[in-house]
């Protein structure tokens, strides 16, 4: 009895080992075929010989679906998609598969079955050369780093690199070019933004600019829509949005013709930006956002969903306060005749005075000399421009949001020699115990902390 369960159990060790043998001979141990360090019999070498001018054609067909690469002149086109086209995504598959190289496996290969290449998962047909060819891709290697492939009816089997067969399923959406409108930063002329719960603002050239201004490159910008009337826009926040133009591309398309734009919240946008330069308009439309970091805008004349980083829109996703210059108002010392300050029923009066004589060599400007008398007292040109530097830096501190009337507690009016207006009042208004409402041409815009007035007052009148 022990004798034949003995025989039993050998001939259960014998089945197993033959199976194994079986098991072995179709599957062979791929990594041992794909080792990082090959031995010198593994060689690699030109799949194919092609020449790739005659090439007008390359089909890749797939478990899923099929791409035809179209050579037409110096450029690739994808048959039967009508869209633009990111040449250098389709160049580098093309390329590729034109110049296709790969390890030697096995040089007479008999049995293809063993690599998956009876039933390949993948075919690569390239036509134009004379005579078409076929390469089959069959299974991927054990530590995936690699697929196994061979040109049909050969019997030569390669590893073809995981990358480069990845690259052939890719969906046709991954060869779309993905630029924006170009924008040249250089010539932006227009900036406009509209956003819930935020006016939309207009930011423009001035083309009013000084030549003081330009030469301290201030007042460069006009922002215009959400006060009662333009005002300069801060030249630094509008150089961070026109820096930020080169950075506003998709990284992804997500669909072309969507049927319901809620699904981006393309339906009411989260941010509506347009830019426009000497030569091209650029008009955004942004969504809501994919995943913390990153967000769905589409192109206002478009029908394709994107995707952009969210950090790459933070310098449009701005307030009109946010931008907008905060000086009560500004204008050269040389375009100023006269100060009036009126405050507490008293009164502070500048007088600047100018005489000009010819300049000693022909070609130079006229030397002009400026006095002025504060109360009629004469002060020291150079004391009294620390005295103006501390007005015209009067800033306001935010929006102005009650409706009050134009009755000011203290006023300053300029008396100019340059422009059509040759006088400007502002007045300042009780707000509440700690700000003034700031009027100007008798609308009150902004707000500012009364401290800040008064300290200008007292420093004025005792300037000596």
């Amino acid at each position: 009895m022990k004798k034949a369960k003995s025989i039993i159990a050998l001939v259960v060790i014998l089945l197993l080992l033959c199976g194994a043998y079986y098991y072995v001979s179709k599957h062979p141990n791929k990594s041992e075929n794909n080792s990082s360090t090959p031995s010198t019999a593994v060689t690699t070498q030109k799949v194919w010989k092609v020449d790739s001018t005659k090439v007008s054609k390359i089909i890749v067909t797939y478990s899923d679906g099929e791409n035809i690469f179209v050579k037409s002149t110096a450029d690739w086109n994808i048959e039967n998609y009508n869209y633009k086209l990111d040449q250098t995504a389709i160049t580098e598959v093309t390329d590729s598969l034109i110049n296709l190289s790969g390890t030697v496996v096995e040089k007479n290969a008999e049995d293809l079955e063993k690599y998956g290449l009876n039933k390949p998962t993948i075919n690569v047909k390239i036509v134009g050369d004379g005579s078409d060819k076929v390469l089959l891709i069959g299974d991927k290697s054990s530590d995936g780093s690699n697929f196994y492939a061979s040109e049909k009816d050969k019997k030569e089997v390669y590893f073809i690199a995981t990358s480069t067969v990845d690259s052939l399923t890719k969906k046709q959406l991954a060869y779309r070019d993905k630029t924006i409108t170009a924008i040249d930063a250089t010539s932006l002329s227009y900036i406009k933004i509209s956003q819930p719960g935020s006016a939309t603002m207009e930011i423009t050239k001035n083309a009013n600019q000084s030549a003081e201004e330009t030469e301290n490159n201030y007042n460069s910008w006009i922002l215009k829509g959400p006060y009662s009337f333009p005002l300069g826009a801060d030249d630094q926040k509008i150089s961070v949005m026109s820096a930020g133009i080169a950075n506003l591309k998709a990284y992804d398309i997500i669909e072309d013709n969507p049927k319901d734009l809620s699904m981006y919240g393309l339906d009411k946008p989260s941010l509506d930006l347009t830019l426009k330069d000497s030569k091209n308009t650029l008009h955004l439309l942004i969504g809501k956002n994919k995943d913390s970091n990153n967000v769905y805008f589409k192109s206002s004349e478009g029908n394709s969903i994107y995707v952009i980083g969210t950090t790459l829109l933070d310098a449009y996703r701005v307030k009109p306060f946010d931008i907008v210059t905060k000086f009560v108002y500004l204008t050269n010392i040389e375009d100023v005749d006269k100060i009036v300050v009126s405050a507490n029923n008293s009164m502070d009066t500048v007088v600047l005075s100018r005489t000009s004589a010819k300049a000693e060599k022909s070609g130079d400007p006229d030397v002009v000399t400026t006095t002025v008398k504060v109360n009629d007292k004469s002060i020291e040109l150079d004391k009294f421009k620390t005295q103006y530097e501390e007005m015209i830096a009067l800033s306001v501190d935010a929006e102005n949001d009650k409706k009050l009337e134009d009755k000011p507690e203290v006023s300053i009016t300029y008396s100019l020699n340059k422009g059509s207006k040759k006088q400007q009042t502002i007045n300042f208004v009780s707000y509440n115990d700690q700000l003034y409402a700031v009027f100007r041409d008798g609308k009150a815009n902004f707000v500012i902390a009364k401290d800040k007035v008064n300290k200008m007052i007292s420093n004025l009148k005792n300037l000596k």
